[in-house]
C-alpha cells in the first residue's frame, strides 16, 4: 500500500536523521580509534627511544695501567665522558671505539676493552667514551645515530687533539648503533681516517621497519605511528638516518664492514648495501659465519683481530 503523500516527507526526515546519527557515530568511532592509535604509538616511541643506562663495571685498568679521565662537549651542547689511553710508544696513530645501544665505553658487545688493549699494544692511542644517554655521559634518549653523530665527531676531534695528530690519522672502530653513528658522523668529520664497522645498518627507516614489531610486540602497522611520534615529540627523524649516503659521499675513504650472516637484529643485507655504496677499491666486506648480532668478535676473535689490524695498518702504516 502506498503511504499518503503527506507522510512521505516525515519518512524521508526519519531516514535523514538516522543517516546523520550513523555518520556521527562512525566519525566518533574513527576519532577514538585514531586517538588510541596515536596514544599507543606515542608510548611506543617514548619507550623505544629511552636508553637503558648500564653502569660501568670494569675499571680503566682493565685496558691499561694508566689513563686520563676526559670530559668533552658535543656541538649540540651535551657533556660526554670517557677515558684516554696514550700509546706507550707513540706511532702517529689513534683510534676511537664506539659502543652500541644500552652499553658503555668498556662493557660492550664486541668487548671494547679487549679491543682497546690490542690496539694499544700495536701503538695506537685509544679513546673510549660513553655515547649520549649511556654510561656517565649526559642525555636521556638515543636516536639511531642522527644526534649521536655529534658525539662521535667530538670524540674524533678530542682524540686528534690529545694525540697531536690530524684527524686523518684517527681510525674509527664501532659496533651496531655506534657503527651507524660513526658513519653518520662522517658528515661532520669527513677527513677522519679508516672506518671499521661491526653490524652497522644502512638506513634508519629500513632497520626499524624490519625489527620494530619483534621488539615491541605490536603489529607492523604501528611502526609508522611510532616513527611519526618520535619525530614530533622527541626530535628523532629516522628518515634522516642514512649511513649509506655518508659512505657514498666519500668515494676515496676506505671502510671495513663486518657483519654476521645470521644477524637477526640488523639483517645482513645492510652490510652488502654499505659495501656497494663505497666506491673505494680499498674497502672490504667480511661476512662472518655462525654468529649473531655483533658476535663476530666473540665467535671468531683471532680472525676479527687479524682482519681489523691488517686493514688499519695498511691504511695508517705499521
Amino acid at each position: 500500500m502506498v503511504p499518503p503523500a503527506s507522510s512521505r516527507p516525515f519518512e524521508r526526515g526519519r531516514r535523514s536523521a538516522g543517516s546523520s546519527v550513523a555518520a556521527r557515530v562512525s566519525a566518533v568511532a574513527v576519532a577514538v580509534l585514531l586517538v588510541a592509535y596515536l596514544a599507543v604509538s606515542f608510548n611506543y616511541a617514548e619507550r623505544l627511544s629511552r636508553v637503558e643506562r648500564s653502569e660501568i663495571e670494569r675499571a680503566a685498568s682493565y685496558v691499561a695501567a694508566s689513563h686520563e679521565d676526559v670530559t668533552f662537549e658535543t656541538a649540540d651542547g651535551l657533556t660526554l665522558r670517557g677515558w684516554w689511553f696514550p700509546a706507550a710508544e707513540a706511532r702517529g696513530r689513534a683510534a676511537v671505539l664506539v659502543h652500541g645501544k644500552d652499553q658503555n665505553r668498556i662493557d660492550s658487545s664486541f668487548n671494547a676493552g679487549r679491543i682497546a688493549r690490542t690496539l694499544l699494544s700495536r701503538g695506537y692511542s685509544v679513546l673510549l667514551f660513553d655515547l649520549r644517554g649511556h654510561g656517565e655521559s649526559d642525555g636521556l634518549r638515543w636516536g639511531l645515530g642522527e644526534k649521536e653523530a655529534y658525539d662521535v665527531a667530538a670524540a674524533v676531534d678530542l682524540a686528534a687533539e690529545k694525540a697531536g695528530l690530524p684527524r686523518s690519522r684517527v681510525a674509527l672502530v664501532a659496533e651496531s648503533m655506534g657503527a651507524g653513528s660513526a658513519l653518520m658522523a662522517l658528515a661532520h668529520v669527513p677527513d677522519v681516517g679508516p672506518v671499521v664497522t661491526d653490524s652497522a645498518y644502512a638506513d634508519g627507516n629500513t632497520v626499524v621497519g624490519e625489527i620494530a614489531p619483534a621488539v615491541s610486540g605490536l603489529p607492523d602497522w604501528f611502526t609508522p605511528g611510532m616513527v611519526l611520534m618520535a619525530k614530533l615529540f622527541f626530535a628523532i627523524d629516522l628518515a634522516a638516518v642514512r649511513p649509506v649516503d655518508q659512505v657514498k659521499a666519500l668515494p676515496d675513504k676506505a671502510f671495513l664492514f663486518i657483519h654476521c650472516q645470521e644477524d637477526s637484529t640488523v639483517f645482513v643485507h645492510h652490510a652488502h648495501d654499505l659495501r656497494a655504496a663505497s666506491a673505494s677499491p680499498r674497502s672490504e666486506l667480511w661476512i662472518a659465519p655462525d654468529c649473531g648480532h655483533v658476535r663476530a668478535y666473540s665467535r671468531h676473535p683471532a680472525e676479527w683481530e687479524a682482519r681489523v689490524l691488517a686493514f688499519l695498518e695498511r691504511e695508517l702504516g705499521e
